[in-house]
């Protein structure tokens, strides 16, 4: 937009928006008749059953990822048996 040719503002918009702030009750704008909290997620029985699930398959999956990394880096560098010819590797 060039600033110097200026057009004068629309006010369709303000119009609209006084509509609108006009029409809406003001219990539009209170908060929520119950306070959403973390204490109230924590006081559930059954949260501390799925944070222990939730503990043991991250314990799970944490330890058979570094089982097979260490497979995996100890199949990848042990000695050739004797008297066999070396692999080749493909490209």
């Amino acid at each position: 937009m060039n600033p110097v040719t200026h057009r004068p503002p629309s006010k369709v918009l303000h119009t609209l928006a006084a509509t609108a702030l006009a029409w809406a009750s003001p219990g539009h704008c209170a908060p929520a008749a119950t306070p959403w909290s973390w204490a109230d997620i924590s006081s559930d029985p059954g949260i501390d059953a799925l944070l222990m699930w939730l503990t043991a398959l991250f314990w799970v999956v944490t330890h058979a990822w570094a089982l097979l990394v260490v497979w995996a880096e100890a199949r990848a560098t042990r000695p050739a048996e004797a008297g066999s010819e070396p692999r080749k590797e493909n490209p």
